[in-house]
């Protein structure tokens, strides 16, 4: 039993830090097309921890998600950001409970451009528009979903989803990106 419990943290911490290091290597390609990542080096998670959580909450010690937003440089400068692309990479959901880990590439659109995106956007709208509404998710193909997360502004997100585990080489991140980049 010790070596299966062993076993089992030795493989969620490869399986979040392998996922880490695909968001790494989104970043270097982002970057050749302008955009960066507005959290700088920070990565979108739950935000805290309590005590009191229990396995199927919202917060529990193993992240539900990992989320990276990219905005384009210039408009970070000029304090016009209309759109952003997002990963989202969910592990586990309390609302589905028989999750596989996912990946989501997003567009993110903007009813108006926001001067202060931090504000504006945070880390958790992917997961909630994904995983919260009433999309049905098909993960045994790559379809274009679309998500008006939020009822009081027309901001939209779409977005492809697959498996995380579809993802084995560093071609396939280029394609995920590739295929981001058509949605809008």
């Amino acid at each position: 039993m010790n070596d299966t419990v062993t076993q089992s943290f030795q493989n969620v911490i490869r399986v979040v830090d392998n996922s880490i290091k695909l968001l790494k290597d989104t970043d270097i390609l982002l970057a050749e097309k302008n955009y960066i990542p507005f959290l700088g080096n920070g990565l979108a998670t739950e935000s805290s921890k309590s005590i009191l959580q229990s396995p199927d909450s919202y917060s529990t010690l193993v992240p539900q998600y990992i989320a990276r937003p990219y905005a384009l440089k210039d408009q970070l400068a000029t304090r016009t950001v209309d759109h952003l692309y997002v990963i989202n990479i969910q592990f586990t959901h309390p609302l589905h409970q028989n999750l596989q880990p996912t990946i989501a590439t997003g567009h993110f659109s903007l009813e108006a451009p926001s001067d202060n995106i931090r504000n504006k956007f945070k880390p958790w709208f992917a997961k909630y528009a994904i995983f919260e509404g009433d999309i049905k998710l098909n993960l045994s193909s790559r379809e274009e979903y679309k998500s008006v997360p939020f009822s009081d502004c027309a901001d939209t997100l779409q977005f492809h989803i697959a498996p995380l585990i579809s993802i084995k080489t560093n071609s396939d991140i280029s394609t995920l990106i590739e295929e981001m980049y058509l949605l809008s």
